[in-house]
């Protein structure tokens, strides 16, 4: 399996270099990102061999069997429908989409063909994240009434691109997914909101999120309860 990568972003050597390093038959032979010099300072550092002059060149490489999608969340549907369009398997950090209406049209773009589109929430692979999930269905602690899940970290004040609405920002986006997913995925149910209290960098842009979910075995789920 050979890996480019879309953007030189700061989690790629975390979540794909140091794993692949560690997996027969796995390289990441080829980088692209918005600035050249950046990718090839990167590519130079991480001993990636091709350096693309662009995104589309990228995609265009048939020597590639995946695409490694890190962007900002904005750019994680437009990319990586062009991926899928290119005939690469696609690993897209999350969140998947921006919004809903982009997730249909990445999953419908898959579902016409043979390819793999996978979102990285990498806990939901881990035994423990599996051990999890089967004392939840086993019934062995009791029926489920009440989940919570919180993720939380400071970011300093900045442009940080978290923080920017254009490219996706909002720490619902950024690390809110986590516990929601996390929900859902305990539970293998689809949950209603029924309240949420945000805090706000700019309008459209959120620095915390706390919400109460309602699920349909009647269980309720909170994510952010911690305070913030």
């Amino acid at each position: 399996m050979r890996i480019g990568v879309l953007g030189a972003a700061r989690i790629v050597p975390l979540a794909l270099l140091q794993p692949a390093r560690a997996i027969g038959g796995v390289s990441v032979t080829a980088i692209a990102a918005r600035d050249p010099r950046r990718a090839r300072a990167f590519a130079a550092k991480h001993d990636i061999p091709t350096v693309h002059r662009d995104y589309e060149s990228l995609l265009a490489d048939a020597s590639i069997d995946a695409i490694y999608n890190p962007l900002p969340a904005a750019l994680h549907g437009h990319w990586t429908r062009q991926a899928l369009a290119a005939g690469k398997h696609v690993l897209c950090e999350k969140p998947f989409t921006a919004n809903a209406i982009e997730a249909r049209a990445v999953a419908d773009t898959a579902h016409h063909t043979d390819l793999v589109v996978m979102e990285a929430f990498h806990y939901r692979y881990h035994p423990l994240a599996a051990r999890i999930v089967d004392i939840a269905k086993s019934g062995e602690i009791g029926r489920l009434i009440r989940l919570s899940a919180t993720f939380c970290f400071p970011i300093p004040p900045g442009r940080n691109i978290r923080w920017q609405e254009q490219l996706g920002g909002g720490a619902t986006m950024d690390v809110g997914c986590y516990p929601i997913h996390l929900l859902r995925h305990v539970t293998g149910a689809e949950p209603s909101v029924t309240w949420a209290i945000a805090k706000a960098v700019s309008p459209n842009v959120d620095r915390f999120l706390k919400a109460q979910l309602g699920f349909p075995s009647g269980a309720i789920g909170l994510i952010g309860d911690l305070g913030g």
